[in-house]
């Protein structure tokens, strides 16, 4: 067979095994429709919330803790790129020959979409279907092998993770990044053997969560993790399963494990400066120095600080305004004071040098069934 009918041969492939994976989910809203969604979510968000405190810590009566909006769906593109930086590209899985051949890929938890959309444009002979539980990913300005569904992951009841409506062996690499704030601790495993079973034989899987605490961290700071912690733990959610995902691969069957995290630091240092930068500062012997541009203020001392750090501070920032209406129900203050407290909290990060981890585990799904 020559190459352009093996080619042919593979695009059928992928696009039969696209349709396969896509059967059991619902089709998108029509446009109108899904517009209109949208409208009515933005308008939602000028009014204001009035939670009912006491179900702070049930996931089934306040499942977000984060806010929704537009606000919301530009961190998430903001984190986007900030990941990119720090992982040294958009995946760590071995999976580059098989993206490029031409593969079905989910990107599970896919919000506005970011990833999904700069991968297929990267890869145009697979396929990448984003799922979320809300509607707020591109519907028509997308690339011909993007999909988007509506899709709850998470729990059916109490006790029970609902399925993934994706049949077996449908999917070849499966993506997440940045759930654990949608999930309990007890979903972890019943949500892996599901990418499991939905995984080709041979198939990859890449998770990707932060610690819940920064590092390094001054009094306010601390302050501020122990709450979240605190409300965390009693919504049954673990701060750190970024750090066991390797294990919850491995005892879920999945082989070839491996991890890396990266620490990215709050507004400080010069992690991923630019070469064409500045990265020296000229040293001053005198503190008092005037500073020439005006002549009324100090000249600033402090270290160079990079536009990567200075994202990823502006970023952890969106993040806890994001958590304001829960937090400041669990913490038990003002929306306005909880305000007031976040803003001081930048200062003390750039002092402290305070960080936060970001984990990322990749594995693989055995070829051929394997006894435990």
């Amino acid at each position: 067979m020559s190459s352009i009918g093996r080619s042919r041969s593979r695009s059928s492939s992928v696009a039969n095994n696209t349709a396969r994976a896509l059967a059991l989910l619902p089709e998108p809203l029509p446009a109108q429709q899904h517009q209109q969604l949208l409208c009515l979510q933005d308008t939602l968000q000028t009014i204001p919330a009035m939670p009912n405190k006491s179900a702070k810590y049930d996931p089934v009566e306040w499942p977000d803790v984060l806010s929704r909006g537009n606000d919301e769906q530009d961190r998430m593109v903001a984190q986007h790129y900030i990941l990119r930086t720090a992982f040294g590209g958009d995946f760590s899985a071995p999976a580059r020959s098989m993206l490029e051949k031409g593969c079905v890929v989910l990107d599970v938890g896919c919000g506005p979409g970011t990833w999904t959309m700069e991968m297929s444009t990267e890869f145009p002979n697979s396929s990448f279907i984003g799922i979320d539980c809300l509607n707020a990913f591109p519907r028509d300005i997308k690339p011909k092998n993007c999909h988007f569904r509506t899709c709850t992951v998470g729990q059916q009841s109490s006790t029970t993770l609902a399925s993934l409506p994706f049949p077996d062996n449908s999917i070849d690499y499966i993506f997440q990044r940045d759930l654990n704030l949608g999930l309990q601790a007890h979903m972890w495993s019943p949500l892996v053997k599901e990418y499991l079973r939905i995984l080709k034989p041979g198939g990859w899987v890449e998770l990707m969560e932060p610690d819940m605490e920064t590092q390094s961290s001054l009094r306010n700071e601390c302050a501020m993790n122990d709450k979240l912690l605190y409300g965390l733990s009693l919504r049954q959610q673990d701060p750190y399963v970024g750090r066991r995902l390797p294990s919850i691969l491995a005892v879920n069957g999945f082989r070839r494990v491996e991890s890396e995290f990266q620490s990215l630091p709050l507004g400080w240092g010069s992690s991923h400066a630019s070469p064409l930068s500045s990265p020296t500062q000229p040293t001053h012997p005198n503190a008092s120095e005037s500073n020439p541009r005006n002549p009324s203020l100090p000249v600033d001392l402090s270290p160079p600080c990079s536009e990567f750090a200075r994202a990823v501070s502006s970023h952890y920032l969106f993040t806890l305004q994001s958590l304001q209406p829960w937090l400041s129900a669990v913490i038990n203050i003002s929306p306005e004071k909880y305000a007031a407290t976040i803003s001081n909290l930048p200062a003390e990060w750039k002092q402290a040098r305070t960080y936060i981890n970001w984990h990322c585990a990749v594995a693989q799904k055995p070829r051929t069934e394997e006894p435990f």
